[in-house]
């Protein structure tokens, strides 16, 4: 997965040979506390999908990360049931890394 951090920025599944996977554009990015990403997330449907991630620092040398996902349209019930196992797995990913950069 990657990210280009800017307005209007790609967040894409870069698989190699110019092939490969839009997730989403940025919408809002406001460094260090809050980003946006709009598109079709995983789903090669008709689907509109957001994402917030808001960051808010709460003493202590804590960060708490609030998430949002919202998304209309022909959803497919297997996506719809699999979307908080999968966001799970992504916030666990981005805690993990955030603890190792601050144990450094």
């Amino acid at each position: 997965m990657k990210i280009e951090p800017w307005p209007g920025g790609r967040w894409y599944r870069d698989l190699g040979n110019n092939t490969g996977h839009l997730w989403g554009h940025v919408q809002v990015i406001k460094p260090p506390t809050l980003l946006e990403i709009t598109g079709p997330m995983p789903m090669s449907y008709p689907a509109v999908n957001h994402v917030q991630y808001r960051l808010k620092e709460t003493g202590a040398g804590q960060t708490l990360l609030s998430f949002v996902h919202r998304s209309m349209g022909m959803i497919q019930p297997d996506h719809r049931d699999g979307m908080p196992k999968g966001w799970q797995f992504w916030i666990e990913k981005i805690r993990d890394r955030a603890e190792r950069r601050t144990q450094k």
